[in-house]
C-alpha cells in the first residue's frame, strides 16, 4: 500500500497508540499488507485518481454531479439594498497625523534638527526627521497619547488572523513599523489585562497551598462579626441598628443606636460594645 502521509508507515510498530490509533489498527490487523511510503510527486497517476473530483467539470450530465453545483441562494431569495462602508480612518493615518500635529513630537524634531542628543530625558539615537515626519529607523514614532497607544496595540493584538498573542510576539509586529518610548511597558499593562488572553494562557503559576482554618474560639463573645444597617427611617429617635454576632455560639444582639450625617466613630462604637455585649 502507498500512501502520501509519512508518519502512517510507523502506525503498525508504535508500542504506545491513541485510542483512535488503536481502533483502526484493530481494524487493520484482520488484512495482510505493508504500508509504503510514496510523495506526490512520484506517485502522480495515482494522486491524480484520488483528487479526479477536485477538477470537475460544470457541464457533466450526472445528476450527481449537477447537485454539488445546486445553487441555494437564488436572487428572489436575496433583497439587494445600498450598504454604506462605515471605514474608520486607518491606525497607521491616525498615528501619521499625530506624529504631525503633537506638541511633544515636534519639539522632538526640532531637537533632531539641531542634533542634539536627548530631548526630555529621551535619546534621539537612530532617529530622522523625512517630512516634517519623526522616524525611529524606520519605524513611525507614535505620539505621547495613551488612547492612541492602546488603539494601535489593541489593532495588533486583537487580529483574528493571530487573535490575542503575547507580549513578545505581540512586541514583534508593532515594532515593524511603530516605536514609542516605554514601549515594552504599554505593551505589557495591555495584555495582562487582556481578557481573552489570560482565559487562553497556561498559568504557571505555583499551586496553591491548602487552605488554614481559622482558630476555634475557647468561650463566648471573643470573637465576632458585626455590621451597621443605616438609613433606616427614625424611629424613638434612632435610625441605624448595629448587629453583632459571637461567631462560635451564632448569638446575636440587635443594638438600636444613632449614626451622625458622618460615619459613626470607633469610640462610640466600642461604647455600644461595652454597654450592651460585654
Amino acid at each position: 500500500m502507498f500512501i502520501n502521509h509519512q508518519a502512517l508507515t510507523s502506525l503498525m510498530k508504535n508500542k504506545e497508540l491513541s485510542r483512535r490509533q488503536m481502533r483502526w489498527v484493530q481494524k487493520l490487523a484482520d488484512f495482510n499488507f505493508k504500508i509504503m511510503y510514496r510523495s506526490d510527486k512520484q506517485n502522480i497517476k495515482i494522486n491524480a485518481l484520488t483528487r479526479w473530483a477536485d477538477f470537475v467539470l460544470r457541464d457533466f450530465d450526472d445528476e450527481c454531479i449537477h447537485y454539488q453545483w445546486i445553487t441555494i441562494l437564488t436572487s428572489n431569495r436575496m433583497k439587494i439594498a445600498d450598504l454604506k462602508k462605515n471605514v474608520s480612518k486607518s491606525i497607521y493615518k491616525q498615528v501619521f497625523d499625530a506624529n504631525e500635529i503633537d506638541e511633544n513630537c515636534t519639539l522632538l524634531r526640532e531637537a533632531k534638527i539641531r542634533n542634539e542628543a536627548q530631548c526630555k530625558d529621551i535619546k534621539l539615537k537612530n532617529c530622522r526627521v523625512q517630512n516634517e515626519i519623526l522616524y525611529k529607523d524606520s519605524q513611525l514614532w507614535v505620539s505621547f497619547n495613551e488612547l492612541l497607544q492602546m488603539n494601535l496595540i489593541r489593532e495588533m493584538h486583537n487580529q483574528f488572523s493571530i487573535d490575542h498573542l503575547d507580549i513578545l510576539r505581540t512586541m514583534k509586529i508593532i515594532k515593524r513599523n511603530y516605536y514609542w518610548s516605554f514601549m515594552q511597558k504599554t505593551v505589557d499593562r495591555y495584555i495582562w489585562n487582556c481578557y481573552v488572553y489570560q482565559r487562553s494562557k497556561t498559568s504557571r503559576n505555583k499551586s496553591n497551598d491548602l487552605l488554614q482554618s481559622l482558630s476555634i474560639s475557647e468561650q463566648r463573645w471573643q470573637n465576632i462579626v458585626m455590621n451597621f444597617i443605616i438609613d433606616l427611617s427614625d424611629s424613638y429617635d434612632y435610625n441605624a441598628i448595629l448587629t453583632v454576632i459571637c461567631k462560635l455560639l451564632k448569638e446575636r444582639h440587635y443594638i438600636s443606636c444613632i449614626t451622625d450625617d458622618e460615619d459613626i466613630t470607633v469610640e462610640k462604637t466600642a461604647e455600644i460594645l461595652l454597654q450592651w455585649v460585654y
